[in-house]
């Protein structure tokens, strides 16, 4: 007889695990593409809030003396809350779950504000808000430095279950690397070689300056390979310029593209990418760190026959854009749009709009 069981409480465990290393990917990912420490943070909080109806989670960072806490990502905990709190968030024995765990080094659960003694001076700035559970757990560093502290709050007086010490342990182990990994190159590059995703970094010219093992191998190639080629080698548009112009004329954080690469063997992979200017220890902007989502090959891609400028012509003409308001989104004049529209439903057979919009949805093709 097998050991497993399949049971509603079973089939919530794996779909909980599934959610978890989901979670895990994203956060790496913006360690690896040096995103803020604040922003990496609430990343990481919206992740964990998403696995657990009615919790609210917020990440505190310790000052450098290790004597006070603060809210460094708490974007659904009430301002009222926040503002309260704050002076009652010193490291000390029997003051708040967050002040007490970071104190004891050790997680500390208070089931309900209103009663618990931890709580006896501000639990009526908790109860305001709704806030009657708070589980608070240490982040420690390696060298048992306090970094910080994760909290999670309920609207009802309860204590952590399995699931729950199971997100709190991702969560922590989230939240120290991200935190360590802000002063420490090493770490830095171990979670960018470490993404599951494929990264790579190229100056403004298209050189590569370092891809991680996923992109490589996808690509037939070793890293050290592709290191010190120009972009335009390995892709079918043939230059990085045009993304490079859009990313520095529009003054825009992240741009959406398709690209399409060529392996070693000479196959063409189609990707999906996010791109972002990234800037070097000057703070000038020198770099592009891109993302990649998919790779798909382009066999079964259904719009393999498309250039990358058509195939974001296409994203606008499916999500109901004008001409004018996609020409507006890419920097060209809506002329150009509708040049493109033509082109693309000759490539694709398509005689009209409402054909391209079930072609789209056939496929797949996601309107953004």
């Amino acid at each position: 007889m097998s050991d497993f069981t399949n049971t509603p409480r079973d089939a919530a465990r794996v779909h909980l695990r599934a959610a978890l290393l989901e979670s895990q990917s994203r956060v790496l990912e913006r360690i690896a593409c040096g995103a803020p420490l604040e922003e990496i943070l609430k990343t990481l909080v919206r992740l964990i809030e998403d696995q657990a109806d009615g919790m609210l989670c917020a990440v505190l960072l310790a000052d450098a003396g290790q004597r006070r806490l603060r809210f460094a990502a708490a974007p659904s905990i009430p301002e009222d809350y926040k503002l309260g709190i704050a002076p009652y968030l010193v490291i000390a024995p029997n003051v708040t779950s967050c002040g007490t765990a970071a104190y004891l080094r050790q997680p500390v659960y208070s089931e309900d504000t209103a009663t618990d003694p931890l709580w006896e001076n501000c639990g009526g700035i908790a109860v305001r808000n709704g806030l009657r559970a708070v589980w608070s757990t240490p982040i420690l560093s390696d060298a048992d430095a306090v970094l910080g502290t994760f909290a999670m709050y309920y609207n009802a007086p309860r204590l952590p279950t399995r699931e729950h010490a199971q997100v709190i342990d991702m969560a922590t182990q989230m939240a120290r690397i991200a935190i360590d990994a802000q002063g420490d190159d090493d770490l830095l590059r171990m979670v960018f070689e470490a993404a599951p995703g494929g990264m790579l970094i190229t100056d403004l010219s298209g050189k590569i300056i370092r891809v991680n093992h996923a992109f490589a191998g996808t690509l037939g190639y070793t890293a050290a390979e592709l290191h010190g080629m120009n972009i335009a080698s390995i892709t079918e548009e043939g230059n990085s310029a045009v993304l490079v112009g859009e990313l520095l004329s529009h003054g825009r954080d992240e741009i959406l593209s398709n690209r399409r690469y060529r392996t070693k063997s000479g196959a063409i992979v189609l990707t999906r990418e996010r791109s972002a200017l990234r800037s070097d220890s000057s703070g000038e902007q020198r770099f592009v760190l891109t993302y990649v989502d998919r790779m798909t090959e382009t066999e079964h891609d259904p719009l393999a026959p498309l250039s990358r400028r058509e195939r974001e012509v296409l994203t606008g003409v499916i999500a109901g854009r004008t001409s004018k308001e996609i020409a507006a989104g890419l920097g060209i004049a809506p002329a150009s749009v509708d040049t493109y529209r033509s082109r693309i439903m000759l490539k694709l057979g398509i005689r009209d709009l409402p054909g391209l919009v079930r072609f789209a949805m056939l496929h797949g093709i996601p309107c953004i």
